[in-house]
């Protein structure tokens, strides 16, 4: 878990490279071109450089991009995060923000897998534990 928790920091402070130290390279994450809510998934993105174009694709688009954990929920090899993002359309000039369930799952340390929920109750069935 503490791994998960030091991402969200390096996030937060804007150290993206040293943040995808946190990725093994064959990471599979679900790209949607948005939030990343399993469903809606456009694809799969892989290893910390799929991570960071995901990222920067969001700081594109939106300023003021924020991701910021409100919850950590232990799940054996993965962690359950509940994290308001939030941003300023860059087009738009709107201002959005959602909450969502992000479900990291880990090996050796390293994030092997990520995928992102509307509800905590999912991502925590998806982890294979109930809440």
């Amino acid at each position: 878990m503490e791994a998960v928790r030091r991402g969200y920091e390096l996030m937060a402070a804007g150290e993206l490279e040293a943040l995808t130290g946190l990725f093994s390279d064959d990471a599979e994450l679900a790209d949607t071109g948005g939030l990343g809510i399993a469903g809606t998934a456009t694809g799969t993105r892989r290893g910390p450089e799929g991570f960071l174009r995901s990222i920067k694709e969001a700081q594109d688009a939106f300023e003021d991009y924020r991701v910021e954990p409100e919850d950590f929920i232990d799940a054996g090899e993965s962690v359950v995060v509940w994290v308001r993002v939030s941003g300023r359309g860059r087009a738009s000039g709107m201002a959005q923000e959602a909450h969502v369930a992000q479900l990291w799952s880990l090996r050796d340390g390293k994030v092997i897998r990520g995928e992102v929920y509307r509800t905590v109750e999912e991502a925590v069935e998806a982890a294979g534990l109930s809440e």
